[in-house]
């Protein structure tokens, strides 16, 4: 590659990333409005085990949106048909949140992005259990193991400190092809975590500086 064609590529990215930057900060919605008094011990959103689909490489972002909308609207489909309809992408496969954005929205899921990097790590975890009270799934985005990782939210028990969660690159099932261990049996999603462990993955989650403590809260009009 040429001095010349290497310029004109950074130049490219760099006028890309202030575009990007821009566009979150215009977009960025206000603060998040807690109302504890809504908050149940325990909540669960229906989300069968034989839907625990493991994701193909980078491909988290279409998994999880698949897992909203399957919860949400009951449609059974190939998560792959939403890995080939997903935008948003980076040439390695990493999916920038508008596109998870956009898909849920062309699906017929309302979706909200609230700005949760004001509250303290106690509100962060109050909201999280309001919405999920509301049963309204929600995608965060964390870091595992040094890269970007994309979950779903899908219910939680106060007593036990527990959220349950659908990790779409979750442990390979021993036997079923294509599909994760289940962790947690009968409760949604495969695997349990604390609001510590919540937390310490969302917290190193983001892109470029942007998308800190970025959730996407999901339901259906009316609902």
């Amino acid at each position: 590659m040429s001095i010349k064609t290497r310029s004109i590529i950074i130049i490219f990215f760099a006028i890309a990333l202030t575009g990007l930057i821009l566009i979150f900060l215009l977009k960025k919605e206000s603060p998040a409005i807690l109302n504890k008094n809504k908050i149940e011990i325990q909540s669960l959103i229906e989300y069968p085990a034989i839907f625990n689909y493991r994701q193909t490489i980078n491909d988290c972002g279409p998994y999880n949106t698949f897992a909203v909308i399957r919860a949400l609207k009951g449609e059974d489909s190939d998560p792959q048909a939403y890995v080939k309809s997903m935008k948003w992408r980076l040439p390695n496969k990493y999916t920038i949140p508008w596109g998870l954005e956009k898909q849920l929205e062309e699906n017929g899921i309302v979706i909200e992005t609230p700005n949760l990097e004001q509250l303290t790590n106690e509100d962060r975890i109050v909201f999280l259990k309001e919405q999920l009270t509301l049963k309204k799934p929600i995608i965060i985005l964390g870091e595992r193991e040094n890269y970007e990782h994309y979950i779903t939210l899908f219910g939680f028990n106060s007593e036990k400190d527990e959220f349950y969660a659908y990790d779409s690159l979750y442990k390979k099932h021993i036997s079923i092809e294509g599909i994760t261990e289940d962790d947690n049996g009968n409760l949604p999603g495969n695997r349990n975590l604390t609001s510590n462990e919540l937390l310490n993955f969302w917290e190193k989650g983001g892109m470029y500086g942007l998308f800190k403590w970025y959730a996407i809260v999901a339901s259906i009009k009316g609902a």
